[in-house]
This record gives C-alpha cells, structure tokens and sequence, in this order.
C-alpha cells in the first residue's frame, strides 16, 4: 500500500508525496519509488484526498503488473499509446481521432524510437524540419501543440522533469500568407446576396429507361438550383453571429427569442463513434447568448412558416424534435451536408461570374474566394471589426475565453482592415484640403 503524505508550500500550493515499495534489491535494501503529485489546486482537501489515492492506487498496479513510467526506460512510442488511452475519455471524438492521426501518422514515425526522457529540444527541431515542405504553418502549428500536450502530461507523470517542447522552435514558411481565410466586408454582403440567386445548370444528354424497361436519351437541358431556404438561414447566422457549425446545427427553435433578437447556444453537435451526439460547446465560454439584427428576422420568420407547413404534410414520419436544420423526416441534417452544399453553391456562383461578365459587372458582383465553411465564423469577427465593434465583445460574440485569444486569431486580418482606414483617412484628408484651395 503506497504511503501518502500532504504537503502545504509557502505560496499555499498543495503537493502530495507518494512513497511505493518496490520490494527490496539484491542487497536486502528496500526499493521505495518516490512521486510528487500536484492535485487540483481549486478541489476541497476532502476531493484532493480523493484524486491522490485514485492516482496513487493505479500508478502503484502498473509497477507491480510490470509497467514502467520511467522516461530512461519507456520509448515513446510505447508512451504515445497510453498517452492516447489517457485522453479518450476526456475529448470528443472528433478531436480525439484526429490526435490519433497525428500521433500515429506524424509524430511515431520519426520519435517513437526514441526514450521518452531522451528527447530533448534539437531532436524535436529536427522532426518540426521534416514537416516544412510538406505541411502548411498551421498543420505544423498543430502537430507541435499536440506534441507538447504530451510531453505536458510525461511532466506530470514524473517520468520527465522539463517539457523540451518548451524551448523548441517551431519552423515555418516566411513566404506563406496567412492560412485563415475569411470574406472582407464587402465579400461578406455579395455572398449574403447570392444566397437568394438562381443559378442554371446544364444536364448534358444522356441514356434513361423507362417503366418498361425500354431505354430512351434524353437531349440536353437547363436544371434551374435555388439555395434551400433551410441553407440560406444556416449560413445567414453563421455569417452574422460567427456560430461554429456544430453550434448552428444544434440550434432548436426555442432557442430563438424573436422578441428580443437573440439566440441561445448552450450546446453543440459533434462527431461520435457511433455517429453524431449533442454535447456542451467547445469550452464554458462559448454557452452564450448573441444578438443579431432586424434583418434577420423575416428570413427566420419565413423559413419558420415553412417549416410548420413542412412538418404538418410529413404527418406520422416526422421523427424531428424541434431543431431548425432538418432531413426529410425531421431528424437533425447531417454534418456534412451544411458543407457540400455550401461548396456547390460557390462554385455555381463563381461559374455565374465567369460566365456572364457583363452582367455580374452590372449587378455588382465579383467572384468569391473560396473558403471553408468555418470562413463564415471568421468574416463574422472581420465585419465586426470593421464596424468598430470593440474586442472584447467580439470576443463574447464568438465564444472565446479570452480577448487575447481572439486577438491571436485576427490580428492579421484586423491589420488589414486598420491599413484599410489610414486609406480612408488619406481621401479624406485630400478631399477637405481640395475643398480648402
């Protein structure tokens, strides 16, 4: 049975000494590993008695079922597996699966030979340089985070003293532009306008059968696609409030309040193993109320009448429970679909644009970069700056912890925009000083 004792610092933090008897060596002397354990400093001494026993009892079965947690003696490859069955409970699947392609797929393949405690910051360099003609900043950005997570967690463990993530550094293409990618403002109102576009596509001439049996060609034709009214709520308030797509389709309808123009989101959907679960946003932050403008209100009120009449001739087969982005049958629209129709959309768009130049030049359209549908979230934060909105609210608006994280996230596209107004700074200046002589 290990020995626990507790420990107060001077600074008030709490630590635990946890004494394991290993037996004795060849010498008769006893064998005692010593850990040092760090509980969570904000649970009751009752909770932090708790946590130290649980860890104490299943650190002392692995020693004694032969596991070793020593950093000399574990390869990290060996490590990277527990390391992923540690945290598979603790992260949603999605995540969670992609942790195991990066570790498995990136990080093992070059380190894995490696012991753990052998590992030091040149060592991870070099793996960081492996990855520079392959991966963009930001994949590189990821699998470094990643990889510090699990030197974080070997810390605490005791098998190493010091993360050598910390003092590593992290290549990356000086000549890359910035890979977040967003609308300007006045890319944001072309997409909103579009929206409400119809686009003619070309059914080349092709083979069909008949109920007989009897085949047939059909010559070609022009297929009329108008953007399902359902879709054009779901990017409208993606755009407008900055929601994280999981976010958007789990809205239900009460969680709307027309009255006083804003909307709830205290869940999200996610990916799970066996398909797709409701859960609690990405972080405490993110359950948040948002407003959004008049505007808005007609779309939501009209696709609201729809919807009614909808479920009414659907009869018994509805199986839905109130959420606004639906199926056939009422269930929740499936998490791929916001995305492929959103791609299909742009490209019709741009192929619009191209096709009919005159025409687009006179309504006031250009062609859209294409982004990923998370680039909505992002123009939202973009516009909201551009209206002087200040960041702090930004930051509530979007759901973040801190303004400082909102402000790593767009510095670059909000030093854009301020470049934008010294722009207009300048024309007015040599307006008035014209109006002047």
């Amino acid at each position: 049975m290990a020995s626990i004792k507790r420990k107060e610092k001077k600074n008030g933090e709490v630590v635990y000494r946890i004494d394991i008897a290993l037996g004795y060596d060849n010498t008769g002397k006893k064998k005692v590993k010593v850990i040092t354990y760090r509980p969570n400093q904000s649970a009751t001494p009752k909770q932090q008695e708790k946590e130290v026993q649980k860890y104490a009892l299943d650190y002392e079965d692995k020693l004694k079922h032969g596991e070793s947690f020593e950093g000399e003696e574990m390869s990290f490859e060996d490590y990277a597996e527990k390391w992923l069955e540690s945290r598979k409970e603790e992260l949603a699947y999605s995540t969670y699966e992609s942790y195991v392609r990066i570790v498995n797929l990136k990080i093992v393949p070059y380190l894995g030979r490696y012991k753990v405690a052998r590992i030091k910051p040149p060592i991870i360099e070099a793996f960081y340089k492996t990855l520079v003609d392959d991966y963009a900043n930001g994949s590189i950005r990821k699998v470094a985070n990643v990889l510090s997570g699990m030197f974080r967690t070997a810390v605490r463990w005791q098998m190493i003293q010091v993360n050598p993530c910390r003092d590593a550094k992290v290549p990356k293409h000086n000549d890359e532009e910035s890979t977040l990618k967003y609308y300007t403002p006045q890319q944001s109102l072309m997409f909103l306008r579009s929206l409400d576009m119809t686009f003619e596509t070309i059914v080349r001439g092709h083979q069909r059968v008949d109920d007989t049996g009897r085949p047939y060609f059909v010559a070609d034709y022009t297929e009329p696609h108008t953007l399902p009214l359902q879709l054009k709520v779901f990017y409208t308030l993606s755009l407008y409030c900055g929601f994280r797509k999981g976010e958007t389709l789990a809205l239900h309808w009460s969680d709307i309040d027309f009255e006083n123009r804003k909307i709830k989101i205290s869940k999200s959907v996610g990916k799970a193993e066996d398909g797709v679960a409701i859960k609690k946003p990405k972080t405490a932050t993110s359950i948040r109320t948002v407003g959004f403008p008049d505007e808005i209100i007609p779309l939501l009120k009209q696709y609201k009448r729809e919807y009614s009449v909808y479920r009414f001739s659907v009869g018994t087969a509805w199986k839905g429970d109130g959420n606004l982005f639906i199926q056939d049958d009422g269930k929740l629209m499936g998490r791929s679909t916001p995305y492929q129709s959103f791609k299909r959309h742009l490209k019709r768009y741009n192929d619009w644009v191209r096709e009919n130049p005159e025409e687009a030049a006179k309504q006031g359209y250009e062609p859209l970069p294409v982004i990923p549908l998370h680039g909505l979230r992002h123009s939202c934060a973009t516009l909201l700056n551009y209206l002087d909105v200040n960041i702090i609210d930004i930051s509530k608006v979007l759901g973040h912890a801190k303004s400082s994280t909102t402000m790593d996230i767009y510095a670059h596209s909000f030093e854009e925009q301020n470049t934008e107004a010294a722009n207009k700074l300048n024309d007015f200046i040599r307006e008035n000083m014209r109006q002047r002589a």
